[in-house]
């Protein structure tokens, strides 16, 4: 229970300011006895430190926050504008669009009348520029980042020297000492914050898996509720592994084993449970990250899975990561959706997948490929475009710097393709094609679109 409270406490800490670990000290120091009533209401917690934060005078704050290079382009205006806004802004902003709390209750906590809540709240709003499913969006990212148990800490101690300097209340400090050191030893950095399942038109990824000796990346696929990474063992192990991040509503996840093994990942705990799959092989590592989402690590044909899966656990990070495509597409022919967006093992390849699902004989695939050789089976048509045709898969290709961006797809014309004779059959991959705006240059990545705005949701 207090490792959760005091991880509530250092989330708050990191939307409300850009010194998060100077405010969780204070908030701790003016707890002082009453912490353990605090830790079972976590609503007066939350009321101490927004009142905290908007009374006590802090240490100068850092000019930009340490995450806020993470964040895509526009949340991350969002939090820069935010972080200079005055103080009961701030709070009001983060009780109403991080916490959910109504103006009333706002009213209640930060000692304002409820028109002046709604007052501050469109004022902040305004001046920010955005909408309130941003304003929360960037917070929400913003305060995956809280301060360390030692950072905390060293600000306690200086809050609490400084406390004893003006009021020689040396019992007071001994006794917040005292309960801080007891609540440290029990925290646990990490929180859960509230996560929606990824929305249409979201091409980024949301968490990373940082370098792990032994192991490569071999792609990264986001899809509209998952995003995956997917790892390989280097000699002389052989086994594969999956990182999947994403709401546990998905409709493709299968359902988790019944008895797992309660494991510790880092400083949380996590389950894990061996032979998994229906020929017994396989084992699998979950852990909820937020409320309804998971992170799921699959692997198999490992010599030890119980010890490796932790390890490839303690390396997945929550960080917001743009995919950068060489191709802008202006538009989708009627019934097709972007369905993912995959970054492959070659530099900058990446695979857009586009689906049509209301054909009668099922779905029919199109994906736009870069970088993407001429194919083998290839049939030139035209002398400005390249089409290709093998049974009922078709491409056209262009060329691009030193390579070409395809599009392909698996058609529904009945029997192989002939294209000089079925030119009907190529339309859609044609209109595809032909609304593709190629960036300026293959090896400038300056230039590149973020696929958030390069490809249509």
């Amino acid at each position: 229970m207090h490792a959760d409270e005091l991880a509530d406490l250092l989330r708050w800490c990191a939307a409300l300011s850009t010194n998060p670990a100077d405010l969780a000290g204070a908030v701790l120091l003016a707890a002082g006895q009453r912490w353990s009533a605090l830790v079972d209401s976590p609503a007066d917690l939350r009321e101490l430190t927004v009142n905290t934060f908007l009374e006590t005078g802090q240490t100068p704050d850092p000019a930009v926050r340490g995450s806020v290079n993470r964040l895509p382009d526009k949340l991350r205006a969002v939090v820069v504008a935010y972080d200079e806004l005055p103080k009961l802004q701030r709070a009001v902003l983060m009780l109403s669009y991080l916490e959910g709390v109504t103006n009333a209750e706002t009213a209640g906590i930060v000692d304002r009348s409820p028109a002046r809540v709604r007052h501050e709240l469109d004022r902040g709003l305004a001046t920010l520029g955005a909408d309130p499913y941003s304003v929360r969006a960037a917070l929400d990212i913003a305060s995956w980042h809280p301060p360390t148990s030692a950072e905390v800490s060293r600000a306690f101690q200086r809050h609490a020297r400084t406390l004893a300097r003006r009021r020689h209340r040396i019992g007071l400090v001994g006794v917040a000492v005292g309960t801080l050191a007891a609540v440290l030893l029990t925290v646990s950095a990490v929180h859960r914050p509230y996560v929606e399942p990824r929305q249409p038109g979201v091409w980024t990824f949301s968490h990373t898996v940082r370098s792990l000796p032994g192991w490569s990346v071999r792609s990264r696929t986001v899809e509209r509720e998952w995003e995956t990474t997917t790892l390989r063992a280097e000699s002389p192990e052989s086994g594969r592994c999956s990182v999947a991040v994403g709401a546990s509503g998905a409709t493709w996840m299968r359902r988790l084993p019944r008895h797992p093994t309660k494991v510790r990942v880092g400083t949380h705990s996590a389950f894990y449970a061996g032979h998994v799959w229906p020929n017994g092989g396989g084992a699998m590592l979950w852990w909820e990250y937020a409320d309804a989402a998971l992170v799921i690590i699959e692997c198999g044909n490992l010599t030890a899975p119980r010890e490796v899966l932790p390890k490839i656990g303690s390396r997945v990070a929550l960080a917001v990561e743009p995919i950068l495509l060489p191709y802008r597409l202006r538009s989708l022919p009627r019934h097709y959706d972007v369905t993912s967006v995959v970054k492959g093992l070659v530099s900058h390849s990446t695979v857009t997948h586009l689906n049509r699902n209301d054909y009668p004989e099922g779905l029919v695939h199109i994906s736009i490929r870069y970088p993407a050789s001429f194919p083998m089976y290839g049939v030139n048509y035209s002398s400005s475009v390249s089409r290709y045709a093998s049974g009922r898969y078709a491409a056209v290709c262009r060329p691009f710097g030193d390579s070409h961006i395809c599009v392909q797809g698996e058609l529904s014309a009945p029997g192989p393709i002939d294209i000089a004779a079925q030119r009907g059959a190529l339309a859609v991959v044609d209109r595809i094609a032909s609304n593709l705006e190629f960036a300026p240059r293959a090896t400038d990545l300056t230039g590149w679109f973020d696929a958030q705005q390069a490809l249509p949701s």
